[in-house]
């Protein structure tokens, strides 16, 4: 019944089909989820479809090709994109939340939506692009439910003062997958400070430049405080934004926190410079998960485990969703260690293995205890280290 909603899990699940080298898999987002693998394994495919799914929900009303762009980085048309550019089949994206299904298919030109919940199933076939003007209607219970692929509206069937309250649950419910979609962002390997001064910028809904970034942290002193106390952690230094009186023009700087030396961020390293990239990202109010592409680049290994510690601590104070993919075996290990540690359960943290075989990749799921032992081990990791070790031991 409708007005007896059943969330059968918290847990958010990512379904991909047709989309560059993922013919179909399903993966099970944890508050931290950790992809790890060889180059041109896929890894970052799992980023691109969520924000495939993002360009589609923000604006549906253009080309299928522009859904491939995402400001960093474009992919090219349908074809480009497609598994084994065969433009006879389809790309579905989806995310399943708390028992409502989500789903988009794409072709070249047309598309479906699809939304599911405990007994409610919509789906509405349209052509891109798609000025949000359809709408399915269903009848659930006591409510009329009208969906137009991007926001369900709910009102009830009879004029009941009290089914109203109830109305606006099930709304909430019915449209939590795509208000999740909304408040994704990706922090990509394309990410730092260039210039010693800025400007103020208009700031557009979806961040892309290193100058929206410089100019939310400049109107946000709050975002900048915050930033400030993770960095320090991580590396002992205070970060700062410092205006020129009378003018919109200020600098980023960073002071070392032992010697009181003030710089430019643009002069301090780009270890320190792409980290307050990453965490303004992060760290944003109207975010709720957030992509990572090799968050620790440039990093000292010691460094890389203070990240990892910082960002279970982000998880759990801002509540912030992380899908990282890395190359980093002391990054993972810093992430295992602390669910020795009891600072991140088990079950908050998936770890995948992508391996690619032929043209199809896949991503296996490795289980993780309470000990910080991984189902498995680290093979990915280990297998190249082996064979350095059989050199040394004079084994080959």
């Amino acid at each position: 019944m409708a007005d007896e909603i059943k969330s059968a899990s918290d847990g958010l699940k990512l379904t991909i089909r047709n989309f560059r080298a993922i013919r179909d898999q399903t993966l099970e987002i944890a508050p931290i989820t950790v992809i790890y693998g060889a180059n041109g394994t896929g890894k970052s495919s799992i980023l691109y479809a969520l924000l495939t799914l993002r360009n589609i929900l923000l604006n549906p009303n253009q080309p299928v090709d522009a859904f491939f762009g995402y400001g960093f980085l474009g992919l090219g048309n349908f074809k480009a994109v497609v598994f084994d550019h065969n433009e006879q089949n389809q790309i579905a994206l989806g995310i399943e939340l708390e028992g409502v299904d989500y789903t988009v298919s794409i072709g070249q030109n047309s598309g479906e939506f699809g939304l599911k919940a405990e007994g409610l199933t919509v789906n509405l076939s349209i052509a891109f692009p798609y000025p949000a003007n359809a709408y399915e209607e269903r009848y659930w219970d006591k409510f009329k439910i009208v969906w137009n692929g991007l926001l369900a509206q709910v009102e009830p069937v009879e004029t009941i003062t009290e089914l109203f309250p109830q109305a606006q649950k099930l709304a909430s419910h019915l449209n939590k997958p795509v208000e999740v979609l909304r408040a994704i962002d990706i922090v990509s390997l394309r990410r730092g400070f260039t210039k010693p001064n800025y400007g103020v910028v208009s700031v557009s809904p979806v961040l892309f430049t290193e100058d929206e970034i410089a100019t939310l942290l400049a109107n946000d002193k709050y975002l900048t405080g915050k930033v400030g106390v993770y960095l320090e952690r991580i590396l002992g230094l205070d970060f700062r934004v410092h205006a020129q009186l009378g003018t919109t023009i200020f600098s980023l700087d960073v002071v070392d926190k032992k010697t009181g030396t003030t710089c430019e961020l643009v002069n301090e390293g780009f270890g320190a410079n792409q980290l307050v990239f990453l965490l303004a990202k992060a760290l944003r109010s109207d975010v709720r998960i957030v992509g990572m592409e090799e968050p620790e680049i440039h990093l000292h290994p010691s460094a890389q485990r203070k990240l990892a510690q910082e960002l279970v601590r982000i998880k759990s104070e801002e509540g912030r969703h992380f899908i990282i993919t890395t190359h980093s075996e002391v990054f993972v290990t810093a992430l295992l260690a602390e669910v020795a540690r009891g600072n991140l359960k088990p079950n908050e943290i998936a770890c995948y293995l992508a391996t690619k075989s032929g043209k199809e990749v896949k991503f296996e799921r490795q289980r993780v205890d309470e000990h910080g032992s991984i189902e498995g081990g680290l093979r990915s990791f280990v297998e190249s280290e082996l064979e350095d070790l059989k050199v040394f031991l004079g084994l080959e």
